[in-house]
């Protein structure tokens, strides 16, 4: 199958979601329901800020894996199993039949309850598959001795030591791709951000900050992850024209860090 060829092409992605989850997701076949209870549900995710308390990953090859807050597996599993098409996925039904067991498992940790769902599709980069664009004045970019333009932040955590390229247009950044600060994979896989001020947005500056981010990884072997919301049609947009390609979805059940 084309999904499965696309799956064998990103042995770092998979790692570094593998890593991520508590999972190894190279002995996970197609078609299987992979459940696990993880201590990394009840600590904060790098920068992020919150604890993904669940996380439920559905890649293209129908590879699935849940994590979960200790003590939520079985129940949890016999919710997930139930789900047999991916459009199920994104049911806020399911997440409500999901958030018993978890919240269950966080109370009895000692920790607050989940108050948010996430839900994203993401894509995968490679070098043969990269697009490099070059509108504007691209640079990476170290510290904040250039502003950025209204309505945009700059990745902060990501200087000096982290990966972030900014373009710069009269005087300021206006676009910013980064990579996560996941603490897993760094130097390897780029688990990508991106963001444009407003007034600098559907002028190709995005392709351009996210295609330097993605080279910088890709030219030493590595490979890129760019998530968003399932319904942000220009950002998924960005991602194609840089040459990514789906690979999967993923739902999470986020909780505060303390």
């Amino acid at each position: 199958m084309a999904s499965e060829r696309v799956a064998l092409q990103f042995p770092l992605v998979d790692r570094y979601m593998g890593l991520r989850l508590g999972v190894e997701m190279a002995g996970i076949r197609p078609g299987q329901l992979h459940v696990v209870e993880s201590p990394r549900r009840l600590a904060r995710e790098m920068s992020y800020g919150y604890v993904h308390a669940l996380w439920w990953v559905w890649l293209h090859d129908e590879r699935t894996a849940v994590s979960v807050v200790p003590g939520a597996g079985e129940e949890v599993r016999r919710i997930a199993a139930a789900v047999t098409e991916r459009d199920e996925f994104f049911d806020l039904g399911l997440a409500e039949r999901l958030k018993v067991p978890a919240d269950r498992a966080l109370r009895g940790a000692g920790r607050p309850v989940s108050d948010r769902v996430l839900s994203d599709v993401f894509f995968v980069c490679n070098a043969k598959l990269l697009r490099p664009h070059r509108h504007g004045d691209c640079r990476r970019l170290t510290d904040e001795s250039i502003a950025p333009a209204e309505g945009l932040r700059l990745p902060t955590h990501c200087f000096p030591d982290g990966v972030a390229y900014g373009v710069v247009a009269d005087g300021r950044i206006v676009s910013v791709a980064f990579a996560h600060r996941a603490g897993v994979m760094e130097d390897s896989v780029a688990d990508v951000g991106v963001e444009t001020a407003p007034g600098y947005r559907r002028r190709g500056y995005a392709q351009t900050a996210v295609s330097a981010l993605v080279e910088h990884f890709t030219r030493s072997g590595g490979e890129a992850r760019y998530g968003c919301s399932r319904g942000n049609v220009a950002s998924m947009a960005t991602a194609r024209s840089v040459g990514f390609v789906p690979y999967g979805v993923s739902l999470i059940l986020a909780a505060p860090s303390a």
